[in-house]
C-alpha cells in the first residue's frame, strides 16, 4: 500500500469514533442479555458474555486508532477528494460478508469449506489490482489459499475442540 492509499488522519478520526461507538453499544446489548442466573448457568457460558468481550476489544481497538488519528493530525487533515474507491471497497466487504454470512455457512457446504471460500476470495479480490500490476497474480493467489487454509482449518479446530461448538 503506497502512502497515497492510506486512509487520511481525517477519515481515521471518523472511524474510530463510528467503532467506539458500535463497541461501546454491543458490550451495553451484552450487559443487559439475561444471564440464567435462575437456572444455575455457569457464568463463564452465559449469553452475552464473549460478545461483550468482542465489544471490549472493538472499543479498544477503536480508541488506539483515535489516538493515531490525532497524532496525526485528524481534526486538521483534509478528506480525501476521492472517496469512491474506498466506498467501493467497503461495499465490496459488506457483499462477501452477507454472502458468506447468509449465503455459504449452513447451506449444506461444511463450515471449513466455507470459511476456506470467503477467505480466499476476499484476500484475492482485495489484492487483486496490486498483485496484477507487480505481476505477482499467480503468487497472490497462492498466498491467499495458504492464508484461507490456516484460517479455515484454524478456525474450525479452535471452534470444534476447544470451544467445543458445533459448526454448521
Amino acid at each position: 500500500m503506497s502512502t497515497q492509499d492510506k486512509p487520511s488522519p481525517a477519515a481515521d478520526l471518523v472511524w474510530s469514533l463510528a467503532w467506539i461507538a458500535f463497541g461501546a453499544a454491543v458490550v451495553y446489548g451484552s450487559w443487559t442479555m439475561d444471564r440464567l442466573e435462575k437456572m444455575n448457568i455457569n457464568p463463564y457460558t452465559a449469553p452475552g458474555l464473549v460478545p461483550g468481550l468482542l465489544g471490549v476489544g472493538i472499543v479498544l481497538m477503536g480508541a488506539m486508532l483515535l489516538v493515531r488519528a490525532l497524532r496525526a493530525g485528524g481534526f486538521k487533515a483534509q478528506r480525501p477528494a476521492d472517496g469512491a474507491s474506498n466506498l467501493g471497497r467497503l461495499a465490496l466487504a459488506t457483499v462477501l460478508c452477507l454472502t458468506y454470512g447468509a449465503g455459504l455457512v449452513g447451506r449444506g457446504i461444511p463450515f471449513w469449506a466455507a470459511t476456506f471460500l470467503f477467505v480466499f476470495v476476499s484476500i484475492a479480490l482485495f489484492q487483486w489490482p496490486e498483485r496484477r500490476a507487480h505481476g505477482k497474480t499467480i503468487r497472490g493467489l497462492a498466498v491467499a489459499a495458504a492464508c484461507a487454509l490456516g484460517a479455515a482449518l484454524g478456525v474450525t479446530l479452535l471452534f470444534q475442540e476447544l470451544f467445543l461448538v458445533r459448526l454448521p
